[in-house]
């Protein structure tokens, strides 16, 4: 059936000052302001549209329950411009604080299976929700649950109590911090999204922590929602002995080193795909054109059962290895997803079931 133009020529593009007005031009589908998703068109004027939109902080996603959301976000007078201030409810301690009082900083697994588990929600709330990469998820970002209120009573009670002074810097006030008491608490808090990125388009940029940092980054090919999955891996790992997978840092100079990167990256997860090297930039610079390491320094003689020492040989270390070969991966494409990962057998399986 063929339309004539005025039958194309519907609602308020019938209106005469239709391109002078310059209606936002809403499409279904699209989220605006990180929050509302349009669902379907109600009406239009002849200075607005309105429109049907789910305002996706409302829903009943588990990852909200654990991601640090902003209560309100405002802009103050400051003597330098105007800083942007987010409220949040307040949080119990990093994992990273955590494992700092411990003994021997090592977090006990069931611990370490509860955080991560639920970590996943928040993960996958972004990623399949929000459409945006976290980049920076560490022990560091992500907080304790505070289990009581109370805690921060407390704090309010010490400074009307006891004020704190603070010290003059170039004229700006410097307080001390007030330390909140650590709790064991198997509940995570996605925190810190200053380095977020939009999964669309990719990016094929040098991003994310250095000692997190995913493998398409190291080697500069594009990058989206799978390196949040690499970190959660690593982060496991950290918890769970204390220590870091990687570690390609030159001390002495204090700086990343690449080729100790990547050949610690090998050792690890053997040699990487050659159809994926072959589309990095760096191929040609570490290896051969059948894909093997040509670079210093040597590949290290590593594997991820010598480094897993804090569990013991038998049912559960093979379910956590299988856990953590899905994650860590060359490929991200062949790398599970936050919604595939939230069934994991060792995620769901207790200690005390096995044996």
């Amino acid at each position: 059936m063929a339309y004539n133009d005025s039958y194309q020529q519907i609602e308020e593009g019938t209106l005469p000052l239709f391109h002078q007005k310059r209606y936002y031009p809403v499409k279904i589908g699209n989220i605006s302001k990180q929050r509302y998703r349009i669902i379907a068109k109600l009406g239009y004027g002849a200075y607005s549209t309105v429109w049907l939109a789910r305002d996706e902080i409302e829903t009943d996603h588990p990852g909200l329950d654990f991601t640090r959301l902003a209560l309100d976000i405002f802009e103050i007078d400051g003597p330098h411009g105007r800083p942007c201030c987010i409220a949040t409810k307040p949080q119990g301690s990093s994992l990273r604080a955590l494992q700092e009082i411990l003994p021997d900083a090592i977090l006990p697994r069931m611990m370490v299976k509860s955080l991560v588990h639920r970590l996943w929600f928040s993960v996958n709330w972004l990623h399949a929700t929000c459409g945006v990469v976290h980049t920076d998820i560490s022990p560091q970002n992500v907080l304790t649950a505070a289990s009581d209120e109370i805690i921060f009573k407390n704090i309010e009670e010490q400074e009307s109590q006891d004020p704190g002074t603070p010290i003059m810097n170039d004229g700006v006030p410097i307080y001390r911090s007030r330390s909140s008491i650590v709790e064991l608490s198997g509940i995570p808090i996605l925190t810190d999204f200053g380095q977020m990125r939009l999964a669309d388009p990719m990016s094929n940029d040098w991003w994310m922590p250095d000692l997190y940092r995913a493998p398409e980054v190291l080697l500069k090919l594009p990058w989206a929602f799978p390196v949040d999955v690499w970190s959660v891996g690593v982060m496991t790992l950290k918890l769970l002995e204390r220590r870091n997978l990687f570690d390609p840092i030159d001390r002495e100079h204090n700086q990343y080193v690449l080729p100790l990167a990547l050949s610690q990256y090998i050792g690890y997860l053997g040699p990487p795909p050659l159809e994926m090297i072959k589309r990095s930039p760096l191929f040609r610079t570490y290896f051969d054109q059948d894909g093997n390491w040509i670079s210093e320094p040597p590949i290290p003689e590593t594997s991820l059962e010598n480094f897993l020492t804090t569990v013991p040989p038998g049912e559960e270390k093979e379910m956590l290895l299988k856990f953590i070969r899905k994650i860590l991966t060359w490929d991200p494409e062949v790398r599970a997803t936050s919604s595939e990962i939230l069934e994991d057998e060792w995620l769901m399986r207790p200690v005390d079931d096995i044996m």
